[in-house]
This record gives structure tokens, sequence and C-alpha cells, in this order.
């Protein structure tokens, strides 16, 4: 039985596709790839072959992605990067850091997780909520953590960014 191409359920997919793009997706690794399709696909033939991509994905019927219950979608297999990013600590054990990266430089709250776990010792379960605004984000760290997570940040090249990572300021302050 040949397939029906259901429009709404599509866009829905379409959606989800641009939506873990901005949310789990390594943008290095992406960029790798788009560089690839680039090389590898005339600049006539690429929404062809955008076209064929995404009508492979839709087709396919093992692909899990949200639906309209409000289920959260899984990411399977060997690559598939499993960070919870709404983990929030104590206010009383736990101190909030500024961070001078933001929007304006394509960073999400699962990218600032990796880079702080990768350059200082920290580990997931140290790192609480995190707001990332425009120009810069706040981390929530814990306490005796907070200070080791400073030295290892502040000054390094992060986006083409020389990064100064240092307590928030309270909005009294």
């Amino acid at each position: 039985m040949p397939f029906q191409l259901d429009k709404e359920k599509a866009v829905k997919r379409l959606a989800d596709v641009v939506n873990k793009m901005h949310t789990e997706t390594d943008l290095a690794l992406l960029n790798e790839y788009r560089k690839i399709f680039k090389k590898e696909i005339s600049l006539f033939r690429r929404s062809w072959a955008a076209a064929w991509l995404f009508m492979y994905y839709n087709q396919d019927k093992n692909i899990n992605t949200a639906g309209s219950s409000g289920e959260k979608s899984k990411t399977t297999g060997k690559n598939a990067k499993n960070i919870n990013t709404e983990i929030t600590l104590n206010e009383s054990e736990s101190k909030k850091l500024f961070i001078s990266i933001g929007k304006n430089r394509r960073l999400f709250p699962r990218e600032l997780i990796t880079f702080i776990i990768s350059k200082s010792k920290v580990g997931r379960e140290d790192i609480g909520s995190i707001r990332v605004m425009d120009t810069y984000s706040f981390v929530q760290i814990r306490d005796e953590k907070a200070d080791d997570v400073i030295k290892s940040l502040n000054g390094v090249v992060f986006r083409g960014r020389t990064l100064v990572v240092n307590y928030a300021k309270t909005k009294e302050s």
C-alpha cells in the first residue's frame, strides 16, 4: 500500500525537527553535515534533496516524535545526548554565576552544560537551572564547585568570545 501524506502530521514532524535542531543537536557536528550537503548537492537540487530526506524521515515508523499527547520524544543510539537541562538546586546550597555569552552566539542550555562539564571538575548533578539571555547567561552551581567553575571558565575563548565568569549580582544590588 503506498504511503499517504498526512499534511498535519508532516507539519508537526517538521516543527519537531526544527525544535530538535535548536535544543538537542551538536551544532559543530551539524555544520560538518551541512558542509558535505552543500559540497555534494548542487544549489538547484538542495531543496529537492531536503524534501526527499524529510519525506523519508516522515515515513519512518520507528522514529518517536513528540505528539499531541504531550509525550517527550526519545532519542536512542550510541551518540544520543541525554542531558537533562531542568535540574534545580536548593538556593541555600548553590550560587548563581554570570557568564558573558548568550543567544546572540547561538548558545543553548544543553551546550552550556556540556561546555561547563568539559572545562571544569563538576558533574551534571552540580549544575542547576540555566537561563540563557540574549548576551549573557545565568547558571546555578553548587556552592563548593562555584569557585572551580569560575577559575576554569573565566578568560576561556568560546565561540569567538573571551568569557567573563563571576558571581551574579542580586537584584537588590
